[in-house]
């Protein structure tokens, strides 16, 4: 079983994991001023610093002093989108994430923006959980549209993410943990939208 865990990624997927252990480190797990150049700022973005609608994917932060956080989205990501890859490339693959990394990204900053009413320059996000959910919501819709389709979700995937979605709600609303909660639900959004969208097409 472990075998075929690890074979199953290509390298778009393990590039993807490279960068994201890589920024973890170098940004001592969000921690330090490097964290900087990674956000998720709308008026630099305005000011053409484009690379930051995505770059808040491969941060990750501590929980509890423990890599909780990088260590459970690579592996979903190793797992899911290395299905990816291997079905329909390493390049389809990258555009899934940057799609679904954008839309997930936009959705955390301006449901920050609608709930305060502003968004201070200290508020930070990251986390490949938005794009995770939306390779999900991809495989799911895609399948379901496309019985042709050769990338299975186990039974169980799908009703662990939904609990986990939930329970990510709940957690904020008490205030024990801050979870991205918008990148979350967008991102499994526009992840199913595009697994629709593509089965349409036949090219894709």
């Amino acid at each position: 079983m472990l075998k075929d865990f690890l074979m199953r990624a290509g390298w778009m997927t393990k590039l993807l994991v490279a960068i994201s252990v890589v920024v973890s480190i170098v940004t001592l797990s969000g921690t330090n001023s490097v964290t900087d150049y990674f956000t998720f700022n709308w008026e630099l973005i305005l000011q053409g610093q484009v690379h930051r609608l995505v770059t808040p994917i491969f941060l990750h932060f501590m929980i509890g002093s423990l890599p909780i956080h990088l260590i459970f989205n690579m592996m979903w990501l190793w797992d899911l989108g290395g299905s990816i890859e291997k079905e329909r490339g390493p390049w389809y693959l990258l555009g899934l994430v940057l799609v679904i990394g954008i839309a997930s990204n936009m959705a955390q900053y301006f449901a920050e923006y609608l709930m305060e009413g502003y968004v201070s320059p200290r508020y930070i996000f990251g986390g490949m959980s938005g794009v995770v959910y939306g390779l999900l919501g991809f495989i799911f819709m895609r399948r379901k549209f496309d019985p042709f389709f050769r990338v299975e979700l186990h039974p169980g995937i799908m009703q662990f993410m939904m609990i986990w979605l939930v329970l990510g709600f709940v957690l904020n609303s008490t205030g024990m943990m801050g979870i991205a909660n918008a990148a979350h639900l967008i991102g499994l959004v526009s992840g199913g939208a595009l697994g629709v969208l593509t089965s349409k097409i036949k090219a894709f």
